[in-house]
């Protein structure tokens, strides 16, 4: 009865963790930016607090007494401070917030090694728990894992398709504590039962066999669990990049290659526990077996995709998912024409969990089976259990924060992705060179060197070079088109030019586009209500449409244009026609984050534009909130005017309109809109217009079509149209995370036939 409520207490903890893990992100961008160098910091310190507490939590184990109660303190910690987090990160970011990385650092250690070093502490003293009432070592650390991933698995899907979808991120924490208390509440219960009672009054009896000592030196366990944890997360960030690519950014693409990540490292670690029960002599060799397989299988996934992609039909499925702007894509459900395109339908709903599966569970399934394994190989002596799972999971987390930082910051930035996946397949491969056997067979050294030699001839030949996969996945676009290609930590951007036309991407999404005649029109519109500007903010250069018209205004003195993306700046400074464009000596660049330039900063501007910022794109939010708004607000002169693109017609224009007095909507032929906003009455100055077009040749004026548009709605009409819905709020991505709005928009639209 003992192990099936931990058991239970065990997937549910799991549960738990993951809501907090993709809450607590998502709450410290608001204050400290989405660039490369705050995600880094923040993945990193998570990760680090874990390896903490694990390193903690297995010498507790050996040496508190009443573990139960051990167990307790530790998920009722969690909760308590799971239910501070909210106010406290509040207090914590509107006093720190847009503050140098060095002190971000330690803002960040200061909201997240407490909760993250508790959270460490469960596994070890759990499988110490638990293995003292089945006594059989390897099953207890393959089910507990399995356990325990599974429910990280399920809690990280489940937090951003339901609970932020509909509830926001504030009840999907209160969620996470309420989970923690009543887990806590079975803990203390089940400490009366009779196994816990034995487990207090009785000394560690005598090991089983399978429980034994493995007779490996620890610290050669620890260095393998070190490099295979150094390669585990560097495959991870690598999948998240070419993933991302293919499902654009969408808020669900991470909790869905999360999901299929922790599901197949679930299931690989119980695939474990029955290999376990079966006499294996040599677990060691079984160890470097599953590494080798795992680069083989990786090699395998990545030519089959090229050359699928690239010589076959296949390609379509390809070129579906990156014409889709939504992942997943809801299809309206009328039944009718559903079935006239049941395969399209159903891909667009599911493509986001199709390429994790294809690129992802194969390899995490193998490396699921590794963590039991190794750790199994690490124990040294029976009655220590507890502290050799804490020392391998340190190590694996240690090796994982360390892997995360070398392949953002050093591989992917000067090798690329292609070259980076080459790498870690050939240390893979490499470890093929020490398989000495598979069953009864044994396998003599030239057999394994002609295999392993072989694997990185094939790999050498036939893998795609630098920047070839990502062409090959932009072909509908770039295809017969002069590409230019720039891959960093921050992002990978694809521009193409094509017979006047350009195209650009930033991890696959549209990112402005050229000529760019709707934009000026939107920026000339806006400009009007801004006459005499002389300050002008960017934030979002996209292909620099608003920045070109923003330095054709008269009277503007600077333009500071805050782009997130290193990576789109270099990439766009390779084309002529962006190095005349941005060689304007008014023009400062500025490579930061949008909101954290702002938090930083006391700087006042005549105009703002945020432009091509997709509202459910991942992070969106954190520039489409009421408080961003009020954000921007603080930042415009008196008579100052915000420019707001969007391509949500209902939540975004309610929401500026509660942020600001004045505003102005637009519609326009597309699905987009724009707003235009300020805290002074909006009055136009038409001659501005026409001195702001004579800057442009005679083509390009006829070009800019303002019949692209029309002035649509007040403030006043907005708030009727949009009584229905809500606003988006820091706390409530109600646009971003759009499920929610989508089926509110479905149930209004109902109620309204």
């Amino acid at each position: 009865m003992l192990t099936r409520w931990l058991s239970l207490v065990f997937f549910l903890s799991g549960f738990a963790a993951l809501i907090y893990q993709v809450v607590w992100q998502r709450l410290l961008t608001l204050y400290y930016g989405v660039g490369a160098i705050s995600m880094a910091l923040i993945v990193s310190i998570y990760m680090a607090g874990l390896g903490l507490g694990s390193l903690c939590g297995g010498r507790l184990a050996e040496k508190v007494k009443n573990k139960i109660l051990l167990y307790f303190v530790v998920e009722l910690a969690i909760g308590c401070f799971g239910l501070v987090s909210l106010p406290f990160l509040k207090f914590l970011g509107q006093h720190t917030a847009g503050s140098s990385y060095a002190l971000t650092f330690a803002y960040m250690s200061a909201f997240l090694l407490i909760p993250t070093i508790f959270m460490g502490i469960t596994l070890p003293v759990l499988v110490k728990i638990f293995n003292h009432v089945i006594r059989n070592f390897s099953q207890t650390i393959s089910f507990l894992y399995f356990v325990n991933t599974i429910g990280a698995a399920f809690g990280a899907i489940f937090t951003s398709y339901v609970i932020i979808s509909f509830w926001g991120l504030d009840t999907a924490i209160y969620v996470a504590v309420f989970i923690n208390f009543v887990l806590a509440g079975i803990i203390f219960t089940s400490r009366r039962m009779p196994a816990s009672i034995d487990m207090e009054k009785q000394k560690p009896a005598v090991a089983a066999v399978s429980q034994t000592g493995s007779g490996t030196v620890p610290v050669v366990a620890y260095a393998l669990v070190f490099v295979t944890g150094f390669l585990a997360i560097g495959y991870e960030i690598l999948w998240f990049r070419v993933v991302g690519v293919l499902v654009k950014a969408s808020p669900y693409a991470f909790s869905t290659i999360l999901f299929i990540y922790l599901l197949g490292i679930a299931l690989g670690s119980r695939l474990m526990g029955k290999i376990f029960k079966r006499n294996i002599p040599d677990k060691m060799n079984l160890f470097l077996l599953i590494q080798f397989l795992i680069g083989s299988s990786v090699l395998s996934i990545f030519l089959f995709y090229y050359y699928l992609t690239s010589k076959t039909p296949l390609q379509l499925l390809t070129h579906i998912s990156f014409s889709l702007q939504s992942h997943p894509t809801i299809v309206t459900p009328d039944f009718a024409s559903f079935g006239q395109n049941l395969f399209a339908n159903l891909y667009a709903m599911t493509d986001i969990f199709l390429w994790p599966m294809v690129f992802v569970f194969l390899p995490t399934l193998l490396m699921g089976a590794s963590f039991p394994l190794i750790t199994w190989l690490a124990l040294g002596s029976s009655d220590q259990e507890g502290k050799a799972v804490g020392n391998v999971y340190f190590f694996n987390i240690l090796g994982n924060v360390l892997g995360g930082l070398v392949t953002g910051f050093v591989f992917l930035a000067h090798w690329g992705t292609e070259i980076t996946v080459m790498v870690f397949i050939a240390v893979g491969v490499l470890f093929g060179c020490f398989v000495k056997s598979i069953g009864s067979r044994q396998l003599p050294a030239y057999f394994r060197g002609s295999v392993v030699v072989v694997l990185l001839i094939v790999m050498l030949s036939f893998f795609p070079k630098k920047g070839e996969l990502y062409q090959l996945m932009h072909e509908a676009y770039c295809k017969d088109a002069q590409t230019f290609l720039e891959e960093g930590e921050d992002s990978l951007v694809v521009t193409c030019e094509h017979e006047g036309s350009i195209y650009n991407f930033v991890n696959g999404t549209t990112q402005g586009g050229r000529p760019g005649y709707r934009f000026h029109a939107h920026a000339i519109e806006t400009a009007s209500f801004a006459p005499h500007a002389q300050r002008a903010l960017v934030i979002g250069y996209g292909t620099g449409s608003v920045t070109e018209v923003a330095l054709k205004m008269p009277g503007m003195k600077k333009v500071t244009i805050v782009e997130l993306s290193k990576s789109l700046m270099k990439n766009l400074e390779k084309m002529p026609v962006f190095q005349g464009l941005l060689a304007d000596p008014r023009l400062e660049i500025v490579l930061d984050d949008g909101r954290r330039f702002l938090l930083r900063n006391q700087d006042k501007y005549d105009i703002v534009f945020l432009v091509c910022i997709k509202a459910h794109s991942s992070y969106a939010n954190n520039l489409y909130s009421k408080e961003f708004f009020e954000l921007v607000g603080r930042h415009l002169t008196p008579q100052g005017v915000l420019l707001a693109w969007t391509d949500e017609r209902s939540v975004t224009p309610k929401t500026i309109a509660a942020a600001f007095k004045h505003v102005r909507l637009y519609a326009q032929i597309r699905k987009e809109v724009f707003c235009i906003a300020g805290n002074s009455p909006l009055i136009q100055n038409l001659p501005a217009i026409k001195s702001i077009l004579e800057g442009f040749t005679p083509a390009e004026q006829i070009s800019i079509n303002y019949s692209l548009f029309q002035f649509s709605a007040d403030e006043s009409a907005i708030a009727r149209k949009s009584a229905l819905y809500p606003i988006n709020e820091d706390w409530k991505p109600v646009s971003e995370y759009y499920l929610g709005l989508e089926f509110k928009k479905h149930l209004i639209s109902s109620r309204m036939r």
